[in-house]
């Protein structure tokens, strides 16, 4: 939100948005366009890397995809992938480890990498209104 409101063009997208977007675009050949749209904004967000289990077998290009998104904004714009896989299960994820290695040397090349350990905010804040809830029923 503070790219935003800094004036920086930010593009967010669940990882499962951006693997229909690229497939789409290989159906109706317009890939180049797809890829320089992904490529435009100062910082782009991809969220839930790792929630797109069904994009990825519907689509054995998949992770080729996706590479080409962070080979083309590798030392020129900045993103951001939010996910909960660590490094050691990038092989397995994405089904080429060579692959796997070449997008995170891309991906980490300067990057702030910021690892969350603990209990999941949501799952915690949901145990929190539910006791609220509870409390006001009973009161």
């Amino acid at each position: 939100m503070c790219a935003c409101a800094a004036g920086y063009r930010v593009l967010y997208r669940t990882s499962a948005q951006l693997l229909n977007d690229l497939n789409a675009s290989l159906a109706d050949k317009t890939l180049p366009v797809r890829l320089r749209r992904y490529q435009r904004p100062e910082f782009l967000i991809s969220d839930e890397f790792g929630f797109d289990r069904v994009e990825r077998l519907e689509s054995p290009e998949a992770a080729h995809l996706l590479y080409k998104v962070i080979v083309a904004r590798h030392r020129r714009r900045s993103t951001a992938l939010l996910t909960n896989i660590d490094f050691d299960g990038w092989a397995d994820y994405m089904g080429d480890a060579p692959l796997a290695m070449a997008f995170l040397d891309r991906l980490v090349e300067g990057a702030v990498i910021i690892k969350i350990k603990g209990k999941s905010y949501r799952a915690r804040k949901a145990k929190t209104d539910k006791s609220s809830s509870e409390n006001q029923t009973t009161s």
